[in-house]
């Protein structure tokens, strides 16, 4: 089987042209996680997405409270295969510096179990939170510190 990829914007980072996304991956109030499924059904979905070819993750900080960053990291951890991530950036009303996004993207790829991710999303791009320029600047440093592969707007 051919792998189709697609590339993220100009960055030369290239990763399955169709991607899954993991909001119900470890989310209770949308998704009743733990009570219609749990973990296994969640593993194996993974699990079957990597065997098709499939190694795009789309998550968030804020998917099930971290518990979808978590079991990704876990997942990915049990594959030799490389697992491409995206992941969001919530911009909530107590984070308003420079700081929260590096704060924010550390925590995150400790849940991730990994030093790196192919992108980097604002989840909701308010700017009266924290300013545009701010915002896009600490974004462009964990660029530049090879945190994040690549910037986008969810």
């Amino acid at each position: 089987m051919t792998r189709q990829t697609a590339n993220l914007g100009q960055t030369g980072i290239a990763v399955s042209a169709l991607g899954i996304g993991t909001w119900a991956w470890g989310d209770k109030l949308f998704w009743n996680y733990g009570k219609e499924y749990g973990a296994s059904q969640v593993e194996e979905a993974f699990k079957a997405a990597v065997e098709a070819g499939i190694t795009f993750f789309d998550t968030a900080e804020v998917y099930g409270l971290g518990e979808s960053e978590r079991l990704l990291g876990k997942f990915t951890q049990q594959t030799d295969i490389p697992i491409d991530i995206a992941s969001k950036f919530a911009p909530v009303p107590w984070r308003l510096g420079a700081n929260a996004v590096h704060n924010a993207i550390t925590e995150s790829l400790n849940r991730l179990k990994t030093d790196k991710m192919a992108l980097y999303q604002v989840h909701w791009p308010f700017t009266f939170l924290i300013s545009q320029e701010t915002l896009m600047n600490a974004l462009a440093e964990e660029v530049k510190r090879g945190r994040i592969g690549s910037v986008g707007v969810s």
